[in-house]
């Protein structure tokens, strides 16, 4: 129960990833406020979780849908203790086939809502005498794949966000830490749909397992572990790093002449 008397606000919080820490956190002790654009989903997860969760509308990119998540997380919880930012897209394109309201739609969800979540996220922290941030990035924000145009640079602008945050607060000796964790792939609905919009889905399914030099897929919950890590007091000495939860990926080189 590690979690034990902690709020925990997470945006992506009713599908994949993101339900997947809440679920763990609900475990552990917190009361979790599970936002989401799908209301609907965030009311049934909390549901299914128990008192001690509850949906929340928000939408990331919008200022005014922050400013009140954090609100009601005050005057319902308290306090907040633990953001995690798990809301995002991922639309596969190259250069050729990106078109700009693509590239406007990551940087607004990765980007701007990183940008916004932080920013109202360490002015009710300081408030209190701190937190912990954690942002859910990807390897795709290291190296990018050719296919990851819009996608690995709106993630990379997250990446410059969860730094920068992590900087300040250390500065203004806030005791606000801000991590990022970076997955490759993990069996997720955006996963899923991929695989069954495949000609093949088991081929495919064994491609992206052969990607990681552990030869498989990630779980939900092994990268929910990390982030209940960087979010617990267990890392009180971390801030602005990058977790690889990447099966190797990261350590592996590219063959000769691989470009993805």
């Amino acid at each position: 129960m590690r979690f034990s008397g902690k709020t925990a606000l997470v945006t992506g919080g009713a599908k994949g990833i993101g339900a997947g820490i809440c679920k763990m956190l609900v475990q552990q002790g917190a009361k979790v406020i599970i936002a989401d654009i799908d209301t609907a989903a965030a009311d049934s997860l909390a549901a299914e979780l128990g008192n001690n969760a509850v949906g929340l509308q928000l939408d990331v990119c919008e200022e005014g849908q922050w400013q009140a998540a954090i609100d009601y997380t005050e005057s319902h919880c308290g306090q907040l203790d633990i953001l995690i930012q798990s809301a995002g897209i991922s639309r596969p394109a190259s250069i050729e086939d990106a078109d700009l309201n693509e590239w406007r739609d990551h940087m607004r969800v990765h980007g701007e809502g990183a940008f916004l979540g932080c920013k109202y996220a360490v002015a009710s922290m300081k408030k209190t005498g701190g937190g912990s941030i954690v942002n859910i990035s990807t390897v795709e924000s290291i190296r990018p794949g050719p296919l990851f145009t819009c996608y690995g640079a709106a993630k990379a602008a997250q990446d410059a966000v969860t730094k920068t945050v992590a900087l300040h607060c250390g500065e203004k000796g806030y005791n606000i830490r801000c991590n990022s964790v970076h997955p490759a792939a993990t069996y997720t609905p955006l996963l899923q749909q991929y695989l069954d919009a495949a000609e093949d889905p088991a081929t495919l399914e064994k491609i992206y397992a052969g990607m990681q030099p552990l030869n498989r897929i990630a779980t939900v919950e092994e990268v929910a572990n990390c982030v209940l890590f960087l979010a617990s007091e267990e890392s009180s000495f971390m801030t602005g790093h990058q977790m690889y939860v990447d099966g190797g990926v990261l350590a592996k080189p590219y063959p000769s002449g691989e470009g993805a």
